[in-house]
């Protein structure tokens, strides 16, 4: 798995600066307990390098970045310390050779359509995107990817709680960056208590589990028990396929879907992010009646485990 792929998986990259090497593992440690195995170590003082030193010594598991790098010596100090990712504000072509040349993965801080095609064709696609919000955040991202569609986007600068679920609901967002769920006072402080409940709150935003609809495995009976629904309870029905609907909440399926009574359909922003988080707590999904959309995200899947006879349905809800 490659290190854009570990920051997907998970949607938040913590960025911080780190006030001492004091600070530097157990904050790691609750970062890593809470959800968040990464994090971007900026190299904005004189213990930064040393920092990533001793995380990666006591905590291997922790991804850990070299942020702000600036020029090539950073990138080559920053190798040295066992970062295995070197985060840049922009597109320094002399910070990106010194990274191929150490088989160092870069990001490289893009916002405009020249910047993007200069990284393209430096064989790059996953750009940081900074100052986010001032560069016009979500929107501006959408626009971009249109004539892009290859490119992911990790926006950093101006994100926190409230706005972090518009970005990652995009699918060309790979991730979010920020020090939002572990703030200077915070960390300074020593409060790790504190960072862990901002952790877990952001990686609850980031999924943003919630009820769709619940799924009944009604046969034949489908159609009519969806217009019976619809009729009682003022919300109407909708004729289908397989399956018909009393209002958006109740699927009466007509075919035998997952569930010996039926499923529960579940939304979130991203499956594939949601997949990976449920099968670290242990759960497995069944490869069939998996649903892409044309771009060819994950639309749709199940979970092997059925809930007293109702199977778990994932739906990709933005």
């Amino acid at each position: 798995m490659t290190v854009f792929e570990k920051i997907k998986e998970t949607g938040i990259v913590p960025v911080i600066k780190i006030p001492s090497v004091e600070h530097a593992v157990p904050l790691a440690k609750t970062l890593l307990e809470a959800g968040l195995p990464q994090i971007e170590v900026t190299l904005r003082n004189e213990c930064a390098l040393d920092c990533i030193a001793a995380i990666k010594a006591e905590l291997p598991q922790m991804l850990v970045a070299a942020g702000t790098v600036l020029r090539p010596e950073q990138a080559r100090a920053a190798r040295a310390a066992g970062a295995e990712l070197c985060v840049t504000p922009g597109l320094n072509e002399t910070v990106l050779e010194t990274c191929r040349k150490l088989d160092m993965p870069v990001l490289p801080g893009c916002v405009t359509a020249s910047e993007i095609e200069r990284g393209l064709a430096l064989g790059l696609n996953t750009f940081k995107f900074f100052p986010a919000e001032l560069m016009g955040g979500v929107k501006t991202i959408r626009e971009l990817t249109g004539p892009y569609a290859q490119i992911a986007f990790v926006p950093t600068s101006g994100i926190n709680l409230e706005n972090m679920g518009s970005y990652l609901s995009n699918p060309k967002v790979a991730a979010v960056g920020g020090s939002f769920m572990a703030p200077a006072d915070k960390v300074l402080e020593k409060d790790w208590d504190g960072i862990a409940a901002l952790c877990k709150k952001a990686v609850a935003v980031s999924h943003n589990f919630r009820l769709i609809h619940i799924g009944i495995n009604a046969g034949e009976a489908g159609g009519p028990l969806a217009e019976e629904l619809g009729s009682l309870f003022d919300i109407g029905s909708k004729a289908g396929g397989k399956s018909d609907f009393a209002g958006d909440i109740v699927e009466c399926c007509k075919v035998k879907f997952p569930g010996e009574m039926g499923h529960i359909a579940i939304g979130t922003r991203n499956v594939e992010r949601a997949v990976a988080y449920l099968e670290k707590k242990g759960y497995s999904m069944r490869e069939e009646f998996k649903n892409y959309d044309e771009a060819g995200n994950l639309n749709a899947i199940y979970l092997e485990k059925e809930f007293s006879g109702f199977a778990i349905h994932l739906l990709r809800k933005p």
